[in-house]
Formats: structure tokens, sequence, C-alpha cells
């Protein structure tokens, strides 16, 4: 059996799995309607939201439609210490919205000292941030968020699909969320949750697959949806037990980042500012990243490696997104140092991937 540790898809529970299986129905059945309704309540108890719309797509589909709910939402700040904090600033200039960005070294954390008094030099209309930041494995935690948003008079928006089901994130007061049904939900890849409090753009400017508000005046089925997506993610929600779930990651998270600092792989997120769940580990330069984990899938272990930021930084993640084999993850640990640092094969020596310049501010803005 092979061990997963990818940040998706994820390793998923049989019952999962079996609602997968199901013949699929017709997204006009009342029996998909009932199933939606069911799911969409289940979610929003989840995280304290009032309202979440279903779409058939990935995390960044997801954002677009944030972005597009912003188009006539005034002048905002995007905070940026990743690779999908820049891909908010991304989003936010196709869209083009009016925006300025507050920028932090990746993996490291931001100065929320110096964003209080930012937000007020700014005073953004709306800030947009990432909850857990995927590539580094930094949260950036959801009270400093509210306060800066409160500071700021500003509407709060979080891409949260790394932090949704790995730690409990509480979505009163926040404007609009992300998640996505292959990471910490647990079920497969393929569905985009929209979290919001109700108050929708119902500009015509808006793409048609992007407007929430269509999707809430359809009941949430403006358009073909997949029953089979939709049955594993309402199963995943029901037989998960999410408070274990997230002591779980909690104390796993924590015994993994110290067992790999004993061995002399330290995760790049300082310990006070590790998001549960990601692990990111900088590979040293003697050793490919790509090849480490390939050796490590000869043994039946996954990790992920293969993201254009990962394979540029030379970095490794170990991520506890779905089902997780608490053995062999404890054991994990040795078995990676014993692979980076075992003497170099011969005819295995290379050039690694260029390294992208490293800003040795803590913080920068645009």
């Amino acid at each position: 059996m092979t061990a997963n540790f990818l940040t998706g898809p994820v390793e998923l529970h049989a019952d999962v799995r079996a609602a997968f299986r199901n013949a699929p129905v017709s997204h006009r059945d009342a029996g998909f309607r009932g199933s939606l309704r069911r799911t969409r309540a289940a979610l929003c108890r989840l995280v304290n939201a009032p309202c979440v719309a279903l779409l058939v797509g990935s995390g960044t589909l997801a954002n677009d439609a944030v972005a597009a709910q912003l188009t006539d939402a005034g002048h905002g700040l995007i905070l940026v210490n990743g690779e999908f904090g820049g891909r908010l600033v991304d989003h936010a200039r196709r869209m083009r919205l009016r925006f300025e960005t507050e920028e932090c070294d990746w993996g490291a954390p931001f100065d929320w000292h110096r964003l209080a008094r930012r937000v007020m030099q700014v005073r953004p209309a709306w800030i947009w941030a990432v909850l857990a930041e995927t590539s580094t494995g930094v949260l950036n935690p959801l009270d400093e968020l509210h306060a800066l948003a409160a500071r700021a008079g500003a509407d709060l928006c979080v891409d949260a699909i790394s932090a949704i089901g790995l730690i409990e994130v509480d979505l009163r007061g926040v404007r609009f969320a992300t998640a996505v049904s292959g990471k910490g939900l647990a079920a497969f890849p393929g569905l985009a949750a929209v979290f919001h409090d109700g108050r929708l753009s119902t500009s015509a400017h808006i793409p048609r697959y992007l407007d929430l508000a269509y999707h809430e005046a359809m009941d949430g089925v403006p358009f073909t949806h997949s029953s089979n997506l939709l049955a594993a993610l309402e199963r995943s929600l029901a037989v998960t037990d999410w408070k274990s779930k997230y002591a779980f990651v909690a104390d796993e998270s924590r015994r993994l980042r110290a067992a790999l600092r004993a061995v002399g792989l330290p995760p790049l997120a300082e310990e006070p500012h590790a998001a549960p769940g990601i692990v990111t580990l900088e590979i040293p330069a003697s050793k490919r990243a790509s090849d480490v984990a390939a050796e490590l899938e000869r043994r039946h272990v996954l990790v992920a490696h293969q993201s254009g930021y990962l394979q540029v930084r030379n970095w490794l993640q170990v991520c506890l997104m779905g089902q997780v084999d608490a053995d062999e993850l404890r054991g994990l640990p040795a078995t990676m140092a014993n692979i980076v640092h075992a003497v170099p094969q011969s005819g295995r020596a290379g050039a690694l991937p260029p390294r992208p310049s490293t800003d040795t501010r803590d913080c920068a803005r645009s």
C-alpha cells in the first residue's frame, strides 16, 4: 500500500470512494437537489458560514469567482507571503480590480503591526489573503486578519483552500472564503466552494459561470453539475469526525516538524507560524528534490514535489490532507534523512534547478 502525503489528490475513506461509484443522476433530479442542500448545509455548519456556492472546478475557479465579486467593491489590499498569495494578485489583475499589495518573503510571517499602519494609510475597502499558504506551510492567523480588516473597516476575503478540513475555521464576519473538495475536506477533486455572507454583486459584467448571485437565484444549480463528486463530498462530511481530525493533524504535524528538525531537515515555516497539515522542506543543494521524491515513491511513499514553484526552489512537501497512516508518517523523517544524507550515486549528479533570488527584507509593498 502506498502512503499518500500529497497536497492532492488525497487518500480517501472507503465510504467516500463507494459514494462516488454510484450511477450518475441529473442535476435537475430531486435527489440531486436534496443532496446539494444537505451538503451546502453541512459545509456551512463546519465553518460557521451563512452561505456557500458549490461550483464544478478547482480552487482557481473559486478564487476567480471571488475576484469577480470584487469588481465593484472599491480599492483593495492583497497580502502575499507565498505562491498562492501571489496568485490572488494574478486573479485581481485579470479581473482588473483596483488594489495594492503588501508582500513578505516566502516562508516569513507578516508583521502585523506594520500591516496595521499600512491599512490606515491605504484604507482598503477589502482585504484578501491566504489563510494557510500551501507553498510554504505558513499559517496567516484568521484572528489577525479579522483585526486588520476591522481596523480598516474593510471586508475580509480569504483563500482557505488548504485550511478548511485541516484546522478549525470560523468564517463568521468573513465576506468571501474559498475551499475545494479534494484537500482537507478529503473527497475527490473537482468541486470548488465559495463561502459568502449573502452580499453578492449582480453586475451584468460578471462572467456567467462566476455569477454567484445567479447560482443563489437558481438554488445553487444553474448549470450541469456532478452527482458523483457531490455524493463523495457529502459522504466525507458525514463520516469524518472533524474535531478528532483537527486534533490528529495538529498533533502529528508538530511531531513531524520536530522529528524532521532532529534529523537535519528543518521545515521552512518556523514553529510559531507553521500551518497544521503542510510541511515544506528545502532539500540541500547536494540533492535534487525530485530524486528524493522518486526514491520515496519506490518505497511506496508519495510526497509533493512536481509543482513549478517547488521544483525551482528544490523543495518537497509532506501534507496530511486526507486519510493518513500514522505509522508510515512517523517513520518518514528517518527514511527521508537516509535518502537525503546518503552519498550521491554515480551518474546521478547534475546541475540543480536555478534558485529564485531571495529578498533580504522582511516585507515589501507595492
